[in-house]
């Protein structure tokens, strides 16, 4: 059982909002939603003492919301952009990393980053989740309960999440 302190608090409330982002049959205010919800786990990994953490989430955060406000830039300024966000968290989890769980941090921060800028609908899902994916693997050995919690129920969210759009086409195609 989670124990009541501020860390795992504020991780609980972070994989709860992930989790309904990613279970929307609609992907608008996806981001925006999500980069709410991942400025909740960069304090949350800050409050683990993981300084490579807290960074590379704050710096997502904010490229989930420059995302959001350029979806209907070029692929070129938005790939560009991607980019720019995914050096800066590469910088980060090299400046203030430490081993392998900042290696993984790292390199899921590109994957979502790209994914974000440049993914559209069942791609931006997939890509989530198999970012998160390597996240799981950050979260597991830096020791965050809510963060191995959200990032192993990320498949079914983005699952359930896949299906719903999935069938939503399906019966607007059938109409």
């Amino acid at each position: 059982m989670l124990a009541a302190n501020p860390a795992n608090i504020i991780g609980a409330i972070a994989l709860v909002m992930t989790a309904v982002a990613l279970t929307r049959k609609s992907n608008r205010g996806l981001l925006a939603v999500l980069g709410t919800a991942v400025l909740l786990w960069a304090l949350h990994y800050g409050l683990l003492g993981s300084l490579s953490g807290a960074a590379v989430h704050l710096i997502a955060a904010v490229s989930l919301y420059t995302a959001h406000f350029m979806q209907s830039a070029s692929s070129l300024t938005r790939g560009g952009t991607g980019v720019a966000f995914s050096a800066a968290g590469v910088f980060s989890t090299w400046y203030f990393g430490e081993g392998l769980a900042d290696a993984l941090a790292a390199l899921g921060c590109v994957v979502i980053t790209m994914t974000q800028f440049l993914g559209r609908g069942n791609t931006l899902r997939a890509g989530f989740m198999t970012g998160e994916t390597l996240m799981f693997g950050f979260a597991a050995l830096v020791g965050s309960v809510p963060g191995v919690v959200v990032t192993a129920s990320n498949f079914a969210a983005g699952a359930v999440g896949l299906v719903r759009r999935t069938r939503k086409r399906a019966m607007a195609r059938a109409l």
